[in-house]
């Protein structure tokens, strides 16, 4: 079988991370790209590359078969900078789709977010769940899904778009603001966490060495021009997460309930039929184990 080389934008982050230790690993020929300093060391091929730069983009995508596109600006500058970050989310992706165009390359691997859906009609959502996004980043992410699938229908790029359900575990660092870095924070300074309601609102959590699996998993195997869930389809509330968090830890949380917000989202979790029936599988790593994994490396790797 012919060795496919594959090129991984968004490298330098979270998920990116994450995904190329695992094509690494498996002995595939990997093409890192982000617009950072080479965080490999030199011990892979990295292109150092901003997605807006369109002829340095064309030049990275020369020569890949499949191209793994994890490069995004994220919520938080989304509300900052709506107009940077459409330009990075946007932009950036139709550089890369029009590379790809170029080049021929077999597949694109796009990972979208979940925040796509908006207001949750019904649990477990589904693929096909009106999408009704609720920040400029979601809107952004809702729209290269249907940049992907003109592309596909106008060109006949192949695709697969992957829907992030709130994807943890090592790389994501206390500065990132998301969500389980900042518990471990708050705990390691015994901070306390305000919890709005009873805390009863369920989110589905994954971790990021199961996501990196399945991206192994869809370069390797002839699935494309879907839109799938990436998530556990089992979900953790807000009060069961910070209590299996400070068992993991060791430690007595300090909790301070506050009144509902309006417009809070009720539970959310990833119906995970069509991932199954895909791969035959879906994210296995409990939240326990994740979270043990996850603090394990936030502590190995204390700034």
């Amino acid at each position: 079988m012919k060795l496919l080389t594959i090129v991984v934008f968004g490298a330098a982050g979270f998920v990116g991370r994450n995904v190329v230790e695992k094509l690494v690993k498996e002995g595939e020929r990997v093409v890192a790209s982000d617009i950072a300093e080479d965080p490999f060391k030199g011990k892979i091929t990295y292109q150092k590359a901003d997605v807006l730069d369109r002829e340095r983009i064309f030049d990275v995508v020369k020569g890949g078969d499949v191209v793994v596109d994890l490069a995004a600006s994220p919520l938080v500058s989304s509300l900052e900078d709506a107009v940077g970050n459409m330009k990075v989310n946007i932009e950036g992706t139709l550089n890369i789709l029009d590379a790809a165009r170029k080049w021929k390359v077999n597949k694109v691997i796009y990972s979208s977010a979940s925040s796509v859906v908006g207001n949750v009609k019904y649990n477990p959502v589904d693929e096909e769940h009106p999408c009704y996004p609720k920040t400029a980043y979601a809107v952004a992410k809702k729209a290269c899904e249907d940049y992907i699938r003109v592309y596909n229908e106008t060109f006949g790029l192949n695709y697969l778009i992957f829907r992030f359900f709130n994807i943890y575990g090592p790389w994501q660092s206390t500065k990132s603001g998301a969500l389980i870095p900042n518990f471990y924070q708050r705990l390691r300074q015994n901070q306390e966490f305000q919890v709005f309601g009873d805390g009863s609102n369920t989110r589905d959590f994954t971790y990021v060495g199961d996501v990196a699996d399945f991206y192994y998993s869809a370069i390797k195997q002839d699935v494309k021009n879907l839109v799938v869930n990436m998530g556990t389809g089992q979900g953790a509330s807000i009060i069961e997460l910070i209590k299996l968090a400070s068992k993991t830890l060791g430690v007595e949380p300090r909790i301070a309930y506050k009144p509902s917000r309006p417009g809070e989202i009720g539970n959310f979790e990833a119906d995970t039929r069509r991932l199954v029936k895909l791969f035959g599988k879906k994210p296995s790593t409990s939240l326990e184990d994740g979270l043990k994994r996850t603090f394990s490396w936030l502590e190995a790797n204390a700034s």
